[in-house]
């Protein structure tokens, strides 16, 4: 083959290769992933065996996605893991993730929101225990809510959490909003129902022509550290709107739908805010000091420790050069 043409090789450098972009944005997504997998101490190799799981997973819905059965081979080609390792994956005990809203949550979010509820302000009333049918009381609440949970049972639940006080006969509302509590394993869940849903929907855009779900984003850059904190401040009041006028009409929907046959769907509104330095170099990681050949002494810079070496993504620097002898 001849010599490549400077033309032909610059048009390599300015289109790489096709897959590069994608590689890239996976990248920028998992790098926050393994940090927070290590602020759970969790390995790579157990990371690894849940990343296999995900791409078998993956695999197969999007077989199903076009109505076809896929067989273990199917799935291994398309992931390029080996057939022993999908069959492994397929038959291991599928991961449980609530999706539904437990009745605690779904007490607060319709006292906060239905008209029954409220009082002439807008704000949630203070609910008798018990009432006449037709009158609100939390014992009505509890029961528009779940048919298989008793109102007691609710109200402890409730106490349990702090979003309720009891005063007497009366219940009263103390969380509008939902607020976690700081456990690790709830915070955890939350997140993972969060960010998997984000990504599913940019995975539904990307695959549908127009895209059908709302996934959009404001970038402003050029500010101070302080000036990023209050434009999440007024993210957040900007949320508290948001969320006001769409919590009736959701309740409003969901309730519309209770007797509806096919009432198995479920939906996810969310917003989130993030600011970092806009410049982000690589990490630096001190290297191992090396030893001379002939006295076994270290050889280190002037501080006399190791010199840093920075951690690269990969695809970029120079490839590592084979040591002879070795094999692949």
């Amino acid at each position: 083959m001849g010599k490549m043409h400077s033309s032909a090789k610059t048009a390599l450098q300015d289109n790489p290769p096709p897959q590069k972009a994608s590689l890239d944005a996976a990248l920028a997504m998992l790098e926050p992933l393994a940090g927070l997998l290590l602020s759970r101490e969790l390995r790579y190799a157990q990371a690894e065996d849940l990343l296999k799981a995900a791409f078998v997973l993956a695999s197969a819905r999007s077989f199903a996605a076009q109505g076809k059965l896929p067989t273990v081979s199917n799935i291994s080609v398309t992931t390029g893991i080996r057939r022993r390792e999908v069959k492994r994956l397929l038959e291991a005990p599928a991961a449980t993730v609530a999706q539904r809203p437990s009745a605690a949550v779904q007490a607060r979010l319709r006292w906060a929101t239905d008209p029954t509820y409220l009082d002439t302000a807008g704000q949630p009333r203070r609910l008798p225990r018990s009432g006449a049918a037709g009158e609100a009381s939390f014992a009505g609440l509890a029961a528009a809510v779940s048919k298989d949970m008793h109102a007691r049972a609710l109200l402890d639940e409730m106490l349990r959490v702090g979003s309720v006080q009891v005063d007497g006969d009366h219940v009263v509302l103390l969380q509008r909003e939902y607020a976690p509590s700081r456990s690790a394993d709830e915070l955890m869940r939350i997140a993972g129902a969060n960010v998997g849903d984000h990504l599913s929907a940019v995975l539904m855009n990307m695959l549908s022509n127009p895209p059908p779900l709302l996934e959009r984003a404001i970038f402003v850059g050029g500010l101070t550290q302080a000036s990023a904190r209050h434009a999440t401040d007024l993210a957040r009041d900007a949320w508290r709107d948001v969320l006001g006028g769409l919590r009736q009409n959701l309740q409003s929907l969901s309730d519309l739908d209770a007797a509806a046959p096919d009432n198995q769907w479920r939906m996810r509104l969310g917003l989130y805010t993030y600011f970092a330095p806009e410049e982000r170099p690589p990490p630096p990681v001190a290297s191992a000091p090396r030893r001379a050949k002939a006295s076994g002494i270290a050889k280190t810079d002037n501080t006399g420790h190791g010199k840093a070496a920075t951690v690269k993504p990969p695809g970029r620097g120079p490839v590592a050069r084979k040591a002879k002898g070795s094999k692949e």
